[in-house]
């Protein structure tokens, strides 16, 4: 046993059945067993150990874009990067330092302010540093892994590991950091005019909400694109826009949206994610994958 007693850290940062609703993006899910919002990485570490001494299933997420929670909630530990060390941004010189918890839309505008570009491509992409590098989060226009020089993560028996670029694997909406938790992320970027960075920002921001359905309740994407077929016109062409159950809908804006109307359970999200995956295997007999994480 890990010299650390689990009543201290319960009284002074666990909180119980804690309703994840509020903390996703698509407003819906249960309560989560233990949810903790660690400061730093010091009481991080305390949590992890905590968890691995008492056999605790670990769940990591930082804005909860990109999560759909069950009706019945989470059994474990649910542990939110939102406490303030992990949010911090840093220059130095061409380089920027990012706490995993610095949502990505504060990261490119203080970037875009430094007369810094490259990340202006992640523009309208919603959720946090951490989780839009553990999923290689980008579009058209890039990837965040193209601005990246190192990784800094931490394993969950504790241990801090720094990668350098050359050492992550990346590939389509993943890379090879897992069962890791990303703590910080360095950036190298390219001086640019703040007015530059600016303007093509909010032109690629406009061309999304052009597309997308953003401002509502939303987790972006449902589905990976095959090396194929992009799933959004294979659920278009299968005349699925629109489709609804309950109080969830795909998007007749974009069709690898799945919108919560205002009253949508996470079992009428899976519903559609069953239907749509149903739809299109017996279609055009093709597998689609889910991007988002189902907890």
């Amino acid at each position: 046993m890990h010299m650390i007693s689990s009543p201290e850290i319960i009284n002074e940062i666990f909180r119980h059945d804690v309703l994840l609703q509020k903390y996703t993006s698509f407003r819906t899910g249960g309560a989560a067993e233990i949810f903790v919002e660690p400061v730093d990485t010091s009481e991080l570490k305390k949590v992890l150990l905590f968890c691995k001494d008492e056999q605790k299933k670990v769940f990591i997420f930082g804005k909860g874009t990109n999560i759909l929670v069950n009706d019945n909630g989470v059994k474990g530990v649910v542990i939110h990067l939102g406490g303030v060390n992990f949010q911090k941004i840093e220059r130095r010189d061409r380089n920027v330092l990012s706490g995993a918890g610095v949502t990505l839309s504060n990261l490119v505008r203080t970037v875009a302010s430094y007369g810094l570009g490259g990340l202006e491509v992640l523009a309208g992409i919603p959720g946090t540093v951490g989780g839009a590098v553990m999923m290689n989060a980008g579009g058209k226009y890039g990837e965040i892994s193209d601005s990246i020089s190192s990784v800094t993560t931490m394993t969950f028996d504790g241990r801090i590991i720094k990668y350098t670029r050359g050492n992550i694997e990346f590939a389509y909406r993943g890379c090879n950091l897992s069962n890791q938790i990303v703590i910080e992320v360095e950036f190298k970027l390219k001086e640019s005019k703040t007015e530059v960075v600016l303007e093509k920002m909010d032109a690629i921001y406009k061309e999304k909400k052009e597309m997308q359905p953003l401002g509502t309740f939303n987790a972006g994407s449902i589905f990976k694109n095959t090396p194929q077929h992009k799933a959004a016109e294979l659920i278009d062409k299968a005349n699925l826009k629109g489709f609804k159950v309950g109080g969830a809908i795909i998007s007749k804006k974009h069709a690898n949206f799945i919108v919560n109307t205002g009253n949508s359970t996470s079992a009428d999200i899976l519903e559609l994610i069953k239907i749509v995956k149903e739809t299109i295997k017996k279609k055009y007999n093709v597998s689609l994958e889910e991007e988002i994480h189902i907890w």
